[in-house]
């Protein structure tokens, strides 16, 4: 099909802006360095787009089209090869998409109500794949079903740069259609337990009180917004102790994603110390996520932002949480207390539980909190039993 000189010049920008999203970011990429790739003068690109962010939305919506048009019509002959087919459908389309969904990743981020179309999309696939008898589904449902397979592509696809292992698609549908933990037992005072949030606030010493008025201010504003006179101006210190303590803006935002994955690793860990069971430890694990994360929302932000400013520092966070829940998942394998998915794989799967988890609760429903055990219990059900009898 032949297309006209303006369609041409809008994929030859598009083209440019995804590589360049797909490497430097959103940010670190301007309007300057699109047309440079391409070719273009600034003229050429104003004349089709209003700026980079049309264009950054432009090839979400790209992606977004192919991810509709190919989960519409999903085939098998019972729920469990249907679910295998829409899982491998899913990944083969992002990851042959890699540098859009890299860009779509970080859109998740950036504009919210791309976050919740995002949502919508794969409930919405999961609905026409399997039938389960209801037009919506809860938010519990939404974190089991959806969260994990979502985080399951972030992690192969944009971590590690490689394709999602069949061996994955396998264990995702056996955790989705059977839980992970082979006794449903849950004792509900697994959710009644004290949290030390002096633990989970700043100290006095300088470099602390630097810490704590950066993770506010990027939290709040952004890391590209955020100078380093702003930090020590709220610290109220001079910009030559800050540098006493860290070589540059890049080196502080690495101490406080480092930081926060140490605190956090401590707090679910003494959370669940002297727990008997696995689903009582992993969903009060969830609580003390929820609670250390509610004082230090800045925190979350921060975290996810590094994904896209440093993603080395973004993704040792990520896999050092992984690492420890490898380790407790061993123990409990070595104790009898969970079926036979693939350690890393299940880890993966709960992370990205956690992650959705978190956005729901602490950002669009951050009025809710007495909603919160109702959630976990809900959820606690759903990772003994999984949702396959709810397929048909």
């Amino acid at each position: 099909m032949k297309i006209s000189r303006s369609e041409r010049t809008r994929l030859q920008i598009k083209q440019a802006a995804e590589e360049l999203f797909s490497r430097l970011g959103f940010e670190m990429t301007s309007v300057a360095n699109i047309c440079r790739t391409c070719g273009l003068s600034n003229g050429a690109f104003y004349r089709h787009y209003a700026g980079k962010e049309q264009v950054f939305k432009e090839i979400v919506q790209d992606i977004k089209a192919e991810f509709e048009a190919a989960t519409t019509s999903i085939t098998g002959r019972d729920s469990r090869e249907r679910l295998f087919n829409l899982y491998r459908t899913v990944f083969n389309i992002l990851w042959g998409s890699r540098k859009k969904f890299i860009a779509f990743h970080e859109a998740e981020y950036r504009f919210p109500d791309v976050e919740s179309s995002v949502d919508k999309i794969y409930k919405d696939s999961l609905l026409s794949t399997v039938s389960i008898g209801k037009s919506t589904l809860s938010m519990p449902e939404l974190w089991f079903l959806v969260g994990s397979s979502r985080f399951t592509a972030i992690y192969w696809i944009i971590y590690n740069g490689t394709r999602v292992p069949d061996s994955t698609v396998e264990s995702l549908v056996d955790f989705t259609l059977g839980g992970f933990v082979k006794s449903e037992q849950f004792d509900r005072e697994a959710l009644d337990f004290t949290f030390d949030r002096t633990k989970a606030s700043g100290g006095t010493k300088a470099k602390e009180v630097i810490l704590l008025a950066a993770e506010k201010l990027m939290g709040e504003k952004g890391y590209f917004e955020t100078s380093i006179y702003d930090i020590t101006s709220r610290a109220g210190y001079g910009q030559g102790t800050f540098y006493l303590h860290f070589e540059s803006k890049e080196k502080l935002l690495q101490e406080l994603v480092y930081q926060a994955n140490r605190n956090l690793r401590r707090t679910m860990r003494d959370a669940v110390s002297g727990v008997e069971g696995r689903l009582n430890r992993e969903i009060r694990s969830y609580k003390a996520f929820l609670l250390f994360m509610d004082v230090h929302k800045e925190l979350y932000n921060i975290v996810r932002e590094s994904e896209f400013v440093q993603p080395e520092t973004g993704r040792f966070y990520y896999e050092r949480l992984l690492t420890s829940y490898i380790s407790s998942l061993e123990e409990a394998r070595f104790k009898n207390e969970i079926r036979q998915i693939d350690s890393r794989d299940l880890g993966v799967f709960l992370m990205g539980i956690g992650h959705f988890m978190g956005l729901d609760l602490l950002f669009r429903n951050e009025k809710e909190y007495e909603k919160w055990d109702e959630h976990l219990i809900e959820l606690a059900s759903l990772m003994a039993k999984g949702y396959g009898g709810a397929f048909s």
